[in-house]
């Protein structure tokens, strides 16, 4: 049987008229009546019932119909998967960002994306990086960009950008006269960061001990549960100064509501990486927004 044999027999199934079939897909009669017959041949099983001027499936005509369907449904979707390798025209792409990537580029990306490939349905989430390397190893995402290099080795992770660490003082601080801080007087001032195993946290932490100095913190937050908002509520009303990730205090420093102190001891970026899994053959969507990244990268 052929995959025309097949279109003619649902057609004909569809009206119940032979007739009618060979006008939808522009046939004769005589061909359409031929193509089913050599099916029935074939098969060695009546397909249709006559009665009156209508034809109905016989118990194994039915079976072919439902399988024949479900054969259909299978094809058009390769035709669409084949498509999206080429057009890039349908299709779906899930993507998790840390709160940097949600902070800065992610969603002007995923934006221009979207508008260049307009059939295509994007969504994407911010999570922490910790659980964006969960989701990423369920299926829940075809791609993600974290703060860290991912540590399940069943995933792979590239370079993507890197965003400066910055310290941030209250607007009436009496350090933003200076051109420059050493980190000795910053280690003099009460700080506020974010909890201990958070990256930032933990690449200033280790900054103040290469230098022997003290790195005691007046107030830590849970950036899952307080956010970097918290951070910067903290440093605008005045409790201390604060460490946070360049995207996520350029309009507060644009607005004046608080200061950057220049620090050139502690000269930290924070990373993003592209991360997706290794063993899993990256389609053509994932390929090309890893692309369309590469080239939106500096926008």
């Amino acid at each position: 049987m052929t995959l025309h044999q097949l279109k003619v027999f649902v057609k004909v199934a569809e009206l119940q008229s032979f007739t009618q079939a060979a006008k939808a897909l522009r046939l004769t009669q005589p061909s359409v009546s031929a193509l089913v017959q050599d099916l029935v041949s074939e098969l060695r099983y009546k397909l249709f019932e006559r009665r009156g001027a209508k034809v109905f499936l016989t118990q194994e005509g039915n079976v072919l119909l439902r399988r024949t369907q479900e054969a259909l449904a299978i094809i058009e979707d390769t035709k669409d998967e084949i498509e999206e390798i080429h057009g890039l025209k349908k299709g779906r792409l899930s993507i998790g960002g840390c709160a940097i990537a949600g902070a800065s580029f992610l969603p002007g990306a995923v934006q221009s994306f979207k508008q260049a490939h307009l059939g295509v349905d994007v969504n994407f989430n911010i999570y922490r990086s910790s659980a964006l390397e969960r989701m990423l190893l369920d299926g829940q995402f075809d791609i993600a960009l974290l703060g860290c290099v991912p540590h399940s080795p069943a995933l792979r992770g590239t370079l993507y950008a890197e965003e400066d660490i910055m310290v941030v003082a209250p607007a009436n601080h009496p350090l933003n006269i200076q051109r420059s801080v050493s980190l000795k007087r910053l280690a003099k001032e009460p700080l506020i960061t974010q909890q201990k195993g958070s990256l930032v946290r933990d690449m200033v932490e280790e900054k103040f001990v290469a230098k022997r100095l003290p790195f005691k913190p007046l107030l830590e937050i849970d950036v899952e549960r307080g956010g970097w908002e918290a951070i910067k509520a903290s440093v605008v009303s005045g409790l201390g100064i604060g460490f946070l990730c360049r995207p996520h205090i350029e309009s507060d420093a644009t607005a004046g509501r608080l200061k950057l102190l220049r620090v050139p001891e502690l000269g930290l970026k924070r990373p993003v990486y592209i991360v997706y899994r290794k063993n899993h053959q990256r389609s053509a969507l994932v390929q090309a927004f890893v692309d369309f990244l590469k080239s939106y990268k500096g926008q």
